[in-house]
């Protein structure tokens, strides 16, 4: 549901009554079903019992919320409960986000699960910036030219570690993984490194992109790199249709079943959710 809905919703705890568009949300529709409220006319009437459950279940979540969008100035949103209730985490965890200098990306990962969600809502940004007291976000910016690398604290690594997103490489260093990232897609410049003494790995998002990079890294420029399965997925619903088309050369078993997995019941995993082996952490 969204904020406006909410606000219908609580119409009817103070006024009785609201207009019976907010019908077209399941819930909405439950609630006719359990007796709480029943259509009359083009409205929707609370009946004796609504009061009792609204209280209960949903009157200290709206006034919370509401509270939060006066303090904001931001009432006039339109977002959805969910990410309203995300806002809320927010303001509570705000001095440790700032602490931590999070980048937009780590806050659309941590809070709304998806490391782009920020990035294409510019009201649910605009907010984020307005609670953390914030003009910006640190962003991450793709380069064409250069390989950024975050060296270990070892000066010399076991392992190298390639990610497709930077966002390992924002964290503190590991002891003996130097990470590596080429900006994403942006693997051309990789022709010009030269090919490690140490074992090398690929972190990436499991989709279409991620697993494509892959590939392409596989093929043309480091033939011995070796894909991080993730041994406990987070499994997301996919928002695309798979059509890799996959060289299952390039794969170890376990991948293969994995992708399969993902493919068969349209999944996906992020990168940032991916723990590391512990021979490579």
């Amino acid at each position: 549901m969204t904020w406006k809905t909410l606000q219908q919703l609580h119409q009817i705890y103070t006024h009785g009554a609201a207009s019976d568009k907010i019908l077209k949300y399941a819930y909405i529709k439950r609630l006719v079903e359990m007796g709480y409220i029943m259509p009359d006319g083009k409205l929707l009437k609370k009946t004796d019992y609504f009061d009792e459950f609204y209280e209960k279940k949903r009157l200290n979540k709206f006034e919370r919320i509401e509270k939060l969008l006066i303090r904001y100035d931001f009432v006039s949103t339109n977002l959805k409960e969910n990410d309203l209730e995300k806002l809320l985490k927010i303001e509570e965890e705000k001095d440790a986000i700032l602490d931590g200098a999070f980048s937009q990306k780590e806050i659309s990962t941590h809070y709304f699960d998806d490391s782009k969600r920020l990035s294409k809502s510019t009201n649910l940004l605009e907010a984020v910036l307005k609670i953390l007291e914030l003009k910006t976000l640190r962003r991450d910016e793709h380069d064409q030219q250069f390989l950024y690398v975050l060296h270990s604290q070892s000066k010399t690594p076991k392992a190298i570690l390639l990610c497709e997103n930077d966002n390992l490489l924002r964290k503190p260093r590991l002891k003996a993984i130097e990470l590596w990232f080429a900006g994403g897609k942006n693997t051309a410049k990789l022709a010009y490194v030269p090919a490690p003494q140490v074992p090398m790995y690929y972190l990436c998002d499991w989709d279409n992109e991620g697993i494509g990079i892959y590939q392409r890294i596989k093929r043309e420029y480091f033939p011995d790199i070796q894909l991080i399965v993730p041994k406990t997925p987070k499994f997301l619903p996919a928002k695309f249709e798979w059509k890799i088309d996959v060289d299952e050369l390039l794969f170890t078993e376990d991948a293969l079943q994995l992708l399969k997995h993902l493919m068969e019941n349209n999944l996906w995993i992020e990168e940032e959710s991916i723990e590391l082996p512990t021979h490579i952490s």
